[in-house]
C-alpha cells in the first residue's frame, strides 16, 4: 500500500514541476505512474529484511508526499 501512495505523490510531484503546467502533463504522467510503482516494488523485494523494506518505503512515501506538497505551493 505503501508504494501506491508513494508512486501517486512522485508523479504528482513530476506533473506539478513541469514548465507547462500539471494539466497539459496529466496524461504523459498518468502513463508514467505503474512504471513509478513497479520501480517502487523492485527496490522494496531487493531489500535484505522486511524491516528495512517497511523503513525505506516508508521513508520513501514521507518523503514523496512532502515534494508534492511543496511542488504544489511553489509552483
Amino acid at each position: 500500500m505503501l508504494g501506491f501512495f508513494a508512486a501517486i505523490a512522485v508523479c504528482g510531484a513530476i506533473a506539478y514541476m513541469t514548465p507547462a503546467g500539471w494539466q497539459t502533463a496529466a496524461i504523459p504522467v498518468i502513463a508514467l505512474f505503474p512504471l513509478v510503482w513497479l520501480g517502487l516494488f523492485a527496490v522494496v523485494y531487493a531489500s535484505r529484511t522486511a524491516a528495512r523494506a517497511w523503513v525505506g518505503i516508508g521513508a520513501t512515501t514521507v518523503v514523496a508526499w512532502a515534494a508534492l506538497l511543496l511542488a504544489r505551493t511553489v509552483w
